[in-house]
């Protein structure tokens, strides 16, 4: 039942109420009474009045069949309540409560502003659908003519969007906190149904798994040409525009990279790298895809709760060892269905077997979006826990977005997918007061300049710590940062 629904009634000539409703049927109800009313069995309600905010929907007659402190039941005279007419009422009542304080804490000028995104949205699908109705089945020539099509669209319709949603993003800046929550109601409910086109978003926002970036999104992120229809197929065009999307595969080159100079060190024994939520595991296929005869055996831990993950990535990561390299590669994939909960604070021995055993001595530790999501104390925390899992030279490399006017807005108005946006200065700090006193600590970057990584090495040596050497976007070739 909704939060706010309610009775009154007229008892001995009396208004009673509003009461809070505890429970209602087809045949009665119960509600919450007041100590000073006493309602004994057998008393009529005359009037009586099912409410939502204040607003009457329902109206019959009933009478009291129990009563007990702080509560009463009735059963309904007049006739039987409809629960599925009632449901619609309710439905219809709360969705035009919401419109009429969407009207009144929203400022006009950014409802239009969404509206004047809808219509932009509008205007292009019904061109792209006329032009849908006289396309020529030939798969080749209708790939090329949409390539050439979208990239014309993009550069002027496109941009017009852009600008909008970047208009967006400022002036939600300024909303109150309630305001703010009216808000993805109404940009979710006016832009979706045009935006559902796209797999990206329609995915984003429906959070099959119960969450937006779950392994099959991120899998989305590296497809190419797919959406219902024309339509969808343009708009997937324009979110692979989106800078946050361009810095999320941007990222994987800088991660694919990392994992090779981890893997072409010089040293002794298997080269151990973990993943945290390892996802679909992307930059670990584009290495095996292109990786020669390695030096060392590599051993490649996916570290994720999500056992659909791992079965895509085990799957994907299995193929091409066996078909690209004929099984004879010395790398081993283990998936560790493990929680960060459960990394940070083990709660079983099974547990604390495998942070103290199965991940120590690693030469990468890496994440990718993992930070995006964690508060500052639980990312310091991780950050603390995975470098002391390195062994002495080992690298540490945690990633997080920086806010994108174009791409920001959307998630979080549209598509219900906040995000935690950190800056040089506080990836930095989380990295503070790490013991041993790391070799080096930094920032490197994609090449978009939107993903940020915490770049730490651990000192070979322990004993006689120099100071960490700081490094940015000027690190040396040869210290294993290929893309900025």
């Amino acid at each position: 039942m909704p939060a706010d629904l309610a009775c009154r009634f007229v008892c001995d000539g009396t208004f009673v109420g509003p009461l809070v409703l505890l429970d209602l049927s087809a045949a009665g109800f119960a509600a919450a009474v007041p100590p000073a009313i006493v309602l004994p069995e057998g008393t009529v309600l005359d009037s009586f009045e099912l409410l939502v905010a204040d607003r009457p929907i329902w109206t019959g007659e009933a009478v009291v069949v129990h009563g007990s402190a702080g509560r009463i039941g009735g059963r309904f005279t007049s006739d039987v309540l409809d629960l599925e007419h009632l449901r619609l009422g309710v439905t219809l009542e709360g969705r035009l409560a919401i419109r009429r304080e969407q009207a009144l804490e929203l400022p006009p000028e950014w409802r239009a502003a969404v509206g004047d995104l809808r219509q932009l949205l509008e205007d292009v699908r019904f061109e792209l659908e006329e032009i849908e109705r006289a396309e020529i089945h030939d798969p080749l020539r209708r790939s090329e003519e949409e390539a050439s099509l979208f990239e014309g669209l993009r550069a002027n319709w496109g941009a017009v969007f852009i600008r909008g949603v970047e208009q967006l993003h400022a002036m939600s800046k300024g909303l109150d906190p309630r305001a703010a929550v009216l808000g993805h109601g109404y940009a979710s409910s006016m832009l979706m149904p045009l935006l559902a086109a796209c797999p990206m978003h329609r995915r984003a926002y429906e959070k099959p798994l119960g969450y937006a970036g779950d392994y099959r999104m991120m899998e989305l992120y590296f497809a190419h040409g797919i959406g219902d229809g024309l339509f969808g197929r343009f708009l997937y065009s324009v979110t692979k525009q989106y800078t946050l999307v361009r810095a999320v595969i941007a990222r994987e080159v800088l991660l694919r990279n990392a994992v090779r100079a981890a893997a072409e060190a010089e040293g002794e024994g298997p080269v151990r790298v973990l993943v945290l939520a390892a996802g679909p595991a992307m930059e670990l296929r584009r290495f095996l895809e292109e990786t020669g005869p390695l030096k060392r055996p590599l051993e490649l831990i996916l570290l994720d709760q999500d056992r659909g993950a791992h079965e895509s990535a085990h799957r994907h990561l299995t193929r091409i060892l066996l078909e690209r390299h004929d099984g004879m590669l010395p790398v081993s994939v283990r998936c560790l269905h493990f929680s960060v909960r459960q990394l940070l604070k083990p709660q079983t021995p099974e547990d604390e077997r495998v942070v103290q055993e199965t991940l120590a001595g690693l030469d990468l530790v890496y994440s990718g979006g993992l930070y995006d999501y964690l508060p500052e104390p639980v990312a310091a925390r991780l950050t603390q826990v995975t470098y002391s899992r390195l062994r002495p030279g080992g690298r540490l490399l945690h990633g997080n977005l920086i806010e994108a006017p174009d791409t920001t807005w959307v998630m979080e108005y549209v598509l219900g997918w906040p995000l935690i946006y950190r800056t040089d200065e506080t990836m930095l700090r989380l990295g503070a007061g790490l013991e041993p006193v790391p070799a080096s600590v930094g920032i490197s970057r994609d090449d978009t300049g939107h993903s940020i990584f915490l770049d730490v090495t651990k000192p070979v040596l322990t004993a006689q710590p120099e100071p960490p050497r700081l490094h940015g976007q000027d690190r040396a070739p040869e210290d294993g940062l290929l893309a900025r």
